[in-house]
């Protein structure tokens, strides 16, 4: 059963309370001043604090600010108990972060109701504090699998272009030390710069994969219209590939980089990937009553249906050797972060499509300016 510690220097007022509880089940602890009910708190760890305010050695506020300074004792609820009910007692109270009363003489129903309800609100914050801590263990144990994963990697990703490199330079060695023709050593050294190229992509691609991150994020007003034309805008579209916004894309809240970064990377995998005469890519966006719905289709030359969940996991190529494998995983990372969702639909050598979803909530803010809410206020006067 619940503990309760009595804090009071009249025998007969303790011994009342200390019978009420009793009878209602409680284990109760008594203490005659604040300073023996501080020592008894720190041993026994009450639920609950009932204490008097006027009393020698240690009064109820002293002892109140003692149970807070310390880490055992500070999350223990307390009840004052006063003669009156005194503004100067209740302000005294409420600046040191006390808030529930009782007024002597006691009224059994008021006590066993305050008691009861300041147990409930402890046992409320008891389980919310586990929660918390059973999902932070939860995310720092993910954390912590994703690191492992990360670090294996991360250690086969490179080790197999310095193993490339390796042998590239005895190649070269070889050949230098019997030369024959200078081609092959030509061949061997520009090989050896794309591998090292390679490298410094897998580098650069890896260091943006670290930098998403929560604190990353911004929240501004961004027209997602005006992005993806300078997305476009910025990479090296081929001649023979038309790149076309279908529909007016949103205005809304998120982080112009980040988002930035997502059509970036959609928008050149569907350029990288297009095998036709003429080429197009199309943006377009759909609005349901819970998420703005974007697509990116290509007429390329599609992905299996065996890669659909693959290809957003890192390091995951198809048949690509100039893709590091971590272009999606940064989309799907960036999405995540805003509890939207990315897929893909392919149809061999015909079409590609990637969608990726961004939830209204926490993004539309921006469609309520402050013209359309006078607009709407002003409407809503005239009806």
């Amino acid at each position: 059963m619940f503990k309760i510690l009595i804090v009071e220097d009249t025998l007969t007022i303790r011994e009342e309370i200390h019978d009420i509880l009793v009878m209602e089940g409680y284990t109760v602890f008594e203490a005659e001043n604040g300073s023996i009910g501080f020592e008894i708190a720190l041993k026994k760890h009450p639920d609950l604090i009932i204490s008097d305010i006027l009393m020698p050695k240690l009064n109820g506020f002293e002892m109140y600010e003692k149970l807070q300074n310390n880490k055992k004792t500070k999350l223990i609820p307390l009840i004052f108990l006063s003669a009156k009910a005194e503004k100067s007692d209740i302000r005294a109270g409420m600046s040191l972060g006390a808030e529930d009363y009782l007024t002597k003489p006691i009224d059994v129903e008021d006590l066993l109701n305050t008691v009861k309800i300041k147990i409930d609100k402890k046992l409320l914050l008891a389980q919310e504090i586990i929660d918390k801590t059973t999902t932070i263990s939860s995310i720092l144990q993910q954390q912590k699998k994703e690191l492992d994963n990360y670090a294996q990697l991360i250690s086969h990703e490179l080790k197999t272009p310095l193993r490339n490199i390796s042998d590239i330079l005895i190649w070269i060695r070889e050949e230098l030390a019997h030369p024959i023709s200078s081609e092959n050593s030509i061949n061997s050294i520009e090989l050896l710069e794309k591998k090292v190229e390679r490298m410094e992509l897998l580098l650069i691609k890896l260091e943006q994969y670290k930098n998403i991150r929560s604190s990353s994020f911004k929240k501004n007003k961004i027209n997602l219209n005006s992005i993806a034309k300078k997305v476009i805008a910025k990479l090296q579209v081929p001649s023979h590939i038309k790149v076309e916004i279908k529909n007016k894309l949103p205005t809304l809240f998120a982080d112009e980089i980040m988002l930035e970064k997502v059509f970036e990377i959609l928008i050149q995998n569907a350029l990288d990937h297009i095998d036709k005469k003429k080429g197009l890519i199309l943006l377009a966006c759909e609005t349901t009553e819970e998420d703005y719905l974007f697509s990116i289709k290509d007429n390329g030359i599609g992905i299996k249906t065996k890669y659909h969940e693959k290809i957003f996991e890192m390091f995951q190529t198809i048949d690509s050797n100039n893709s590091t494998g971590i272009g999606l995983s940064i989309v799907k990372k960036i999405i995540s972060y805003y509890n939207g969702e990315v897929k893909v639909e392919s149809k061999t050598n015909k079409e590609t499509i990637f969608y990726f979803s961004l939830p209204k909530k926490g993004t539309m803010n921006a469609l309520l300016t402050p013209d359309h809410l006078k607009k709407k206020d002003n409407d809503t006067l005239s009806n």
